[in-house]
């Protein structure tokens, strides 16, 4: 029996791997365990607060590890493809281990793609990657609104 103010099964925490306080987690049982060839978190998958990949909580798992956000806005921001290189510059000379793990993260996640190049791989979003800035668009205007107010 719902308490008040527990979200309803269509409410503000459904798909988000949130259950309500007393009711078992939602799941299937014992997650399956993750590919070792991929670490990028995925709808469907066991992710950091969801054991069943709620596709919101893997969104936010993705978007949570460190430098992701930042490489997601220069691949945007240049509007081109990009060298890793040139890339790494942009994201204040982050590790290249750390951006080749985040790039890799975003090719799995269909979120950014390699093209070859004669020199060199370059990188572009995709457009699931171009979708994704879009939805950020409003957390963007609401932290300008934020700072504002500061």
């Amino acid at each position: 029996m719902a308490r008040r103010g527990d979200p309803d099964p269509g409410g503000p925490f459904a798909g988000t791997g949130a259950s309500a306080p007393g009711n078992p987690p939602q799941g299937s049982g014992t997650p399956a365990p993750l590919s070792p060839a991929s670490s990028a978190p995925v709808p469907g998958r066991p992710v950091r607060g969801s054991a069943g990949g709620r596709p919101v909580m893997a969104a936010l798992d993705l978007l949570g590890r460190r430098w992701t956000l930042r490489v997601i806005w220069e691949l945007h921001r240049n509007g081109a493809p990009i060298g890793f290189r040139d890339l790494q510059r942009r994201c204040d000379d982050m590790s290249s281990s750390v951006l080749s793990t985040r790039l890799t993260e975003l090719r799995e996640a269909g979120i950014a793609a390699s093209t070859s190049t004669a020199a060199q791989p370059t990188w572009r979003l995709t457009a699931l990657g171009d979708d994704l800035v879009t939805a950020m668009g409003p957390l963007l205007d609401w932290s300008r609104a934020w700072a504002e107010r500061r």
